[in-house]
């Protein structure tokens, strides 16, 4: 189906392709991809024959698949699903109106696979996953090598609970999260800015641009939010003296993270306040962990609360950005490019994608995070 003149949209539920099904009406798609909940979603909505509904079951685990393509955007994508909730069916004139839910079509994620208890590093456990199940990958190689047991944990969690404890050096900040193409992310935060390209793709505010020669995304609005506080109460921002008993030494030990990278003028973080709220008491050490277990998990939780100014942009059109992407964007007054937000404004990372589609568009938000702001210098003293 030609959306837009510019995208080429096909939507398949099994192998049939709801535009060439009699009676099927296209309602409107969303596709969510994020860092933050690293299993990326999807939701369809038709309007279907009662005949149709009545003849043709769609079950758990029903493949749902959106081939998307734009020769102006550069964008080639099929995107698998399952399907896991039917949210709505509702009549109307002899129509069903039918809301499906679905998840990345993988499932072997929620499924708990102890061959992947081994001996190696964090990125050894994803580097595995991605090799067993064929998967496109993006993975750091860690310095952090132990035996890692899932337990009683499907393959997800298995995942959670290893990024939080990996490392690489003193300033790393993990994450991992599939990618809307099924792509297994396993990064470190402060390498993919210290690392980025000089000349990075720059959201402009103009409806419809894309330049792959200058690498110009357009967005249509753009509004800033800076969560700084919630960062620091809830995630670690605020730092602190954690302690665990370290039985191979048979003492205590206080791990703390001290050192940030600073990709910004002011990382938002106050310093009368960094000193921690409260104590965390970790489990004893019996030899099981890598010698940065315990300080990993609060540098990662730390780091990563750095990055507490967001930038939600609309965009008239879906491009090829990507999650964990580094970009440049400018708040600016879009009628006056020379006025900007110079606090709001500077280098900062994709961390959600989401796109919207229906008969006449094919829409995106975008999430950005960046570290701190980037505002003149204030006299209450920052961390």
């Amino acid at each position: 189906m030609l959306i837009q003149q510019f995208y080429d949209l096909n939507i398949f539920i099994d192998n049939l392709n709801i535009f060439e099904a009699p009676g099927v009406v296209f309602i409107g798609a969303r596709i969510l991809e994020s860092i933050n909940d690293p299993i990326p979603r999807c939701s369809l909505i038709l309007s279907v024959p009662l005949g149709w509904i009545n003849q043709r079951s769609i079950v758990d685990g029903t493949e749902l698949r959106f081939d998307i393509k734009s020769t102006r955007y550069e964008i080639s994508e099929s995107l698998y699903f399952r399907l896991v909730d039917i949210t709505e069916i509702s009549v109307e004139q002899q129509f069903c109106k039918v809301a499906l839910s679905g998840a990345l079509d993988f499932y072997p994620g929620y499924r708990y696979l102890n061959a992947y208890n081994l001996y190696g590093t964090s990125s050894d456990v994803f580097m595995q996953v991605a090799k067993d199940f064929k998967l496109n990958s993006d993975i750091d190689v860690t310095n952090d090598e132990q035996l890692w047991v899932s337990g009683t944990d499907n393959l997800y969690k298995h995942l959670n609970k290893i990024a939080k404890h990996g490392w690489i050096n003193e300033t790393s900040a993990m994450f991992w999260a599939f990618d809307r193409k099924k792509t297994l992310l396993y990064k470190n935060l402060t390498d993919l800015f210290r690392t980025r390209n000089q000349k990075t793709w720059t959201f402009v505010q103009r409806g419809e641009v894309y330049d792959s020669t200058e690498k110009l995304y357009g967005y249509s609005n753009a509004a800033l939010s800076i969560a700084s506080g919630t960062e620091n109460l809830f995630h670690e921002g605020y730092g602190g003296d954690d302690k665990y008993f370290d039985l191979a030494s048979y003492q205590w030990k206080y791990p703390a993270a001290r050192k940030v990278v600073a990709e910004s003028n002011l990382i938002n973080i106050s310093k009368e306040l960094s000193q921690g709220l409260a104590t965390n008491w970790y489990p004893f050490d019996v030899g099981n962990f890598h010698e940065n277990y315990h300080l990993a998990r609060k540098q990662n939780a730390r780091i990563l609360s750095t990055y507490s100014t967001y930038a939600a942009l609309e965009c008239a059109y879906f491009m090829n950005y990507r999650l964990g992407q580094i970009v440049k964007f400018i708040l600016m007054d879009s009628q006056d490019i020379n006025n900007s937000v110079k606090m709001g404004s500077g280098i900062y990372i994709i961390t959600s994608i989401t796109i919207h589609m229906t008969n006449h568009e094919i829409t995106s938000a975008v999430q950005l995070a960046m570290q701190g702001i980037n505002g003149q210098a204030i006299t209450r003293e920052t961390y």
